[in-house]
């Protein structure tokens, strides 16, 4: 598990990563996300910003302030400079420093939220849209294992329950073990379930999150039920389109 300070740094990192050295390919696609391009990953990356920031400044019982934010980055027009897109994110995690225990709404949850919560969403998310980034790119995507490994514990702790609540579908149960390059189990996490389906998922920290973010993986192995694996991939992209933006 990251502390608080490293999942900001690491978001900082993603930021300026994918909204950062790639001016020659902004109209490459992005293959992990059907209609978006580098250019558009950014504008993502920009406008979540200034939604996250609303709701990271709002109390717990203001959920409007979620649609306050996306309505503000609506408002705010096409063709932005990545330079610009950058900023708006880096302005959220702004305000993620000082008191880590400071109530926020959070949308994953419907409601409490607070800044260390927020740290680690944005770390999370942003970690798989520079995997998305990576791969655009040609290149082989890959995380620090630290970072990937912290980004599935919230993924089965908070995103994926989320995504359940947003369709009302429950796959099953979610057994993760994360492998050392050694072949040894060196931590589980699991994502429980009412339902009587169950599968384990057998990885490095990298692919167990592309796995679980419905992107290409290799190299995982699923044991049990592997229809409860494949309901639990489908589910983000069920409870969030992703679009073409500008």
């Amino acid at each position: 598990m990251l502390s608080h300070t490293q999942r900001i740094e690491a978001a900082r990192s993603a930021v300026d990563f994918i909204c950062g050295g790639n001016g020659d390919a902004l109209d490459r696609p992005v293959p992990n996300c059907p209609g978006w391009t580098i250019y558009n990953a950014m504008v993502h990356v920009g406008r979540v910003g200034i939604a996250w920031r609303s709701m990271i400044l709002a109390s717990p019982d203001d959920p409007d302030s979620r649609a306050r934010g996306y309505a503000d980055a609506e408002a705010r027009g096409p063709g932005h400079s990545p330079t610009d897109l950058a900023s708006w994110a880096h302005s959220a995690l702004d305000e993620l420093e000082g008191d880590t225990e400071r109530p926020s709404y959070f949308s994953m949850t419907g409601g409490h939220g607070t800044r260390s919560l927020w740290a680690w969403h944005a770390s999370s998310e942003l970690a798989v849209h520079v995997l998305d980034v990576q791969d655009a790119l040609g290149l082989e995507p890959h995380l620090d294992d630290a970072l990937a490994a912290d980004a599935v514990v919230y993924a089965c702790t908070y995103f994926l329950p989320a995504m359940r609540n947003a369709t009302g579908r429950d796959p099953g149960a979610v057994r993760i073990e994360f492998v050392h390059e050694d072949g040894r189990i060196v931590d589980v996490v699991s994502v429980e379930s009412s339902g009587d389906g169950s599968t384990v998922l057998r990885g490095d920290p990298t692919q167990l999150l592309l796995a679980l973010w419905g992107r290409p993986f290799h190299d995982v192995v699923v044991e049990g039920d592997e229809a409860v694996f494949d309901a639990w991939r489908q589910l983000p992209t069920e409870a969030f389109q992703f679009g073409a933006w500008d």
